[in-house]
């Protein structure tokens, strides 16, 4: 605990020496933070009992909800309910701060503890615009309590019903424990906060009162504000700087433990008003002419106080558009001293906000200020340099594009109507000379006629292919052992029964039947046969024993290998021959291995066997 002091007391002497030349800055490290800029409403419900004049004899509950109603931005509007044993007091979204401080002021406790209607009155306030962020801020030192057990029973149930409302429509509950009477485990009203994703505080554990209210505002419902630190003042004054020039509304916001000093305020402004409560102070300025703010304090005793500031202005998205283009072929075209023919079209944009003074970007607060936007919803980001964000965009076929600023990272509230549209007006280029077209008639019927020459070519071609031309052994009757014969026009007919007789693994293979029955290849190589039969005997040169169709249903067969040995019948066959083997006929192969053998039937095919083929 020593420590900790000893910390706090360094930290302390540290802010008061900051301090001493009184002025106070915003502070740009609350822009890191996402604020929800969206427009709110709030319902405050003001716990009225009899129990408060013992738990909050001092009235601290009425003077926090008097500060959170100050608090508001401009985009809220808040509701107010005074219950005991039943409604005392409601305050519409309408009502102004004037009726606010009037109903306040006439707080009276008695009686018990409502907390059902009053809940069920707060969700009936609540309007069904869209888009609307929605809490309840509830104030009690206890549970419900009724005369009777039926009233407080009906209470209670009044109570379940608005909060499961609640849960079904987003409206978060905080509810603050007033007072040191408290059970933690098992209280009833506890289940709003649980239910909808709210919270609880309790007074002293989170902090005082005043202090809750704050920590609810800025931490929970996330209003865009600017932190200025905590500010030690016995004599003399505090300068506040404004980020910008030309807000509409400020609002410097002061809290303390002890109770707030007199307060003078100097700044040339349209309106300036101060309000002070037992615990906190605001000083509101409507349409201030300067971005200097000084608040002097009376008093001797140094107090420690709390600020923020709150910065409304109303702004309009200004875009300045400047248009560029570039040859297509680039570099290619200026070197070659050449004018291009085609472009690629660009529009520089330049975006700003401008508010009723003139730009509000342009000033070191915003420097270097990174701010995400849209173009026809493709999210970007740029940094504010001199005052806009500059953003190249190719407009060759795009006539308008929407642009969308999010200003939900800064610290103040901006009203900008939004979005809106860029329309785009490319200037006129002076176009270049067009050169004189070329007749390409002749061209086309030069290449007309080679088109046809060349498909004449491919059809003899293809008809050429179709013929075979081998060498084929002759009978011996013919004077000729072999002749080299043209083989045309003739298609496979029957089938091939193939018997592996010996393998290098000595694998026992089943015989199987190849139909040549109806097929269109010119050249059948034994490898294709053996695959489609499921026999696999590696690379030993079944590729090169081929089958082609001959006359008079004959089947040629030919060894094209280097070491694969064929005979037909006990007839070696010579390398590069083709020979006929007809119906009824055998071959046998012995690979390159020299140890694998097949041996190869051709057969006719049955007309049963034909009918089964055909009807497949």
């Amino acid at each position: 605990m020593g420590k900790r002091k000893i910390c706090r007391g360094i930290i302390a002497f540290a802010i008061l020496f900051i301090l001493m030349a009184y002025h106070v800055y915003p502070s740009r490290a609350a822009q890191v933070n996402q604020f929800d800029i969206n427009d709110g409403e709030v319902v405050f419900l003001l716990d009225a009992s009899v129990s408060m004049n013992k738990q909050d004899k001092d009235g601290l509950a009425i003077d926090a909800v008097r500060q959170a109603a100050y608090s508001l931005p401009s985009n809220y509007q808040a509701g107010l309910v005074v219950y005991n044993t039943s409604i005392q007091r409601i305050l519409s979204f309408e009502e102004n701060i004037a009726q606010w401080n009037e109903a306040l002021g006439e707080v009276v406790n008695s009686g018990y503890t409502n907390a059902g209607e009053a809940m069920q009155q707060a969700m009936e306030m609540f309007s069904d615009r869209e888009n609307v962020n929605r809490y309840i801020v509830m104030l009690t030192d206890g549970e419900i309590d009724m005369p009777s057990r039926q009233e407080k029973d009906f209470s209670r149930l009044q109570y379940e019903k608005a909060v499961e409302e609640a849960k079904e429509k987003g409206v978060k509950i905080f509810i603050v424990a007033i007072g040191n009477e408290w059970s933690e485990a098992g209280v009833h009203i506890f289940d709003g906060a649980e239910m909808t994703d709210g919270a609880i505080y309790w007074e002293g554990q989170s902090g005082s009162v005043s202090e809750i209210m704050s920590r609810i505002l800025y931490e929970r419902l996330r209003f865009p504000y600017i932190a200025l630190g905590t500010m030690e003042q016995s004599e003399g004054a505090i300068r506040v700087e404004l980020p910008a020039p030309g807000a509409e509304y400020a609002r410097i916001i002061l809290l303390s433990a002890q109770r707030i000093p007199e307060l003078s305020v100097d700044c040339d402004a349209g309106e300036i008003s101060v309000e002070t409560g037992q615990n906190f102070s605001f000083i509101d300025i409507v349409e201030p002419a300067s971005q200097s703010i000084v608040i002097s304090c009376t008093g001797e005793e140094v107090q420690a106080m709390d600020a923020y500031m709150v910065v409304d202005y109303k702004a309009e998205i200004e875009t300045r558009v400047t248009y560029r283009r570039e040859p297509k072929d680039g570099m290619a075209l200026q070197e070659a001293g050449k004018e291009p023919s085609e472009y690629r079209h660009f529009a520089d944009i330049e975006i700003s906000l401008a508010g009723r003074e003139g730009s509000l970007w342009n000033n070191a607060y915003y420097e270097g200020l990174e701010i995400p936007f849209a173009i026809d919803g493709l999210w970007t980001a740029g940094k504010i340099h001199n005052g806009s964000i500059q953003y190249s965009l190719e407009v060759e076929d795009l006539q308008e594009a929407v642009l969308e600023l999010d200003v939900s990272g800064l610290s103040e509230y901006f009203d900008i109507p939004q979005p809106i549209t860029i329309v785009f007006s490319l200037p006129d280029y002076p176009q270049p000379e067009k050169e004189p077209e070329t007749d390409y008639r002749p061209l086309w019927l030069i290449l007309s006629i080679l088109a046809l020459a060349l498909a004449v070519l491919f059809i003899l071609t293809v008809k050429r292919n179709r013929k075979t031309k081998i060498y084929v052994a002759q009978p011996q009757t013919s004077g000729s052992m072999v002749k080299k014969e043209e083989i045309r026009n003739c298609t496979f007919t029957g089938k091939l029964n193939i018997y592996v007789l010996q393998t290098p693994d000595g694998d026992d293979i089943p015989p199987q039947t190849y139909l040549l029955f109806g097929r269109r290849a010119v050249k059948i190589p034994l490898s294709q046969i053996l695959d489609s039969c499921n026999i696999k005997l590696g690379g030993i040169g079944a590729e090169n024993i081929v089958f082609c169709a001959g006359p008079d249903k004959a089947l040629i067969a030919m060894n094209q290998s280097e070491n694969c040995t064929m005979l037909r019948g006990t007839e070696i066959l010579k390398k590069g021959v083709g020979y006929p083997v007809y119906y009824n006929g055998k071959l046998t192969v012995a690979f390159e291995d020299g140890i694998t053998e097949v041996e190869i039937h051709y057969k006719s095919i049955k007309p049963s066997e034909l009918e089964n083929i055909q009807s497949a």
